[in-house]
């Protein structure tokens, strides 16, 4: 039988996370995330003159009655809600689902340069670039906190007291 260290170490299970890992926030914050990719990719599939209404409000100017822009809107809002429904499901087990964790902080944190670039060369508002990138920096940046920062406590459940040869240890 293996025997614990009496230094606070705590034996690991093979569940391939690093320990102390804060699994509940980082299954927390991936929810988060497929929540507004569903949105917004849901949003893309809104009828053409709700979406037309939108952004006249606020202030992008008409929407091109292009078949070429509503194919990739239309198609752009599959994608969006296909990663939202990853990202979902990615959060009902964030151990086993190691690799696409750390693929998804690394794509949002990758993703803000890109929004950054794309967003000034189109000519968007500042207050769209701002609100862009940042989704991203913040979504990205939360996940990498919560993948580095190790909690206070121990995933091991079973805390209670252990019998070391130089007597019990709690």
């Amino acid at each position: 039988m293996a025997q614990l260290s009496t230094l606070g170490d705590f034996a690991h299970e093979s569940n391939n996370m690093k320990p102390f890992t804060r699994v509940l926030w980082i299954a927390r914050t991936m929810r988060i995330i497929a929540i507004g990719w569903l949105v917004s990719g849901i949003s893309c599939l809104l009828p053409e003159t709700w979406i037309a209404s939108f952004l006249d409000w606020v202030g992008l100017g008409p929407m091109p009655h292009a078949v070429i822009f509503l194919y990739v809107i239309r198609k752009f809002a599959y994608v969006t809600t296909a990663c939202g429904v990853l990202f979902w499901v990615v959060a009902t087990d964030v151990v086993r689902y190691r690799p696409i964790v750390i693929t998804t902080i690394a794509i949002h944190l990758i993703f803000v340069p890109v929004l950054c670039w794309l967003d000034v060369t189109i000519g968007m508002p500042l207050w769209w670039c701002i609100m862009d990138w940042s989704s991203c920096l913040l979504a990205g940046g939360f996940l990498l906190a919560y993948w580095l920062w190790p909690s206070k406590t121990s995933p091991n459940k079973s805390r209670g007291c252990v019998k070391t040869p130089g007597g019990i240890d709690g």
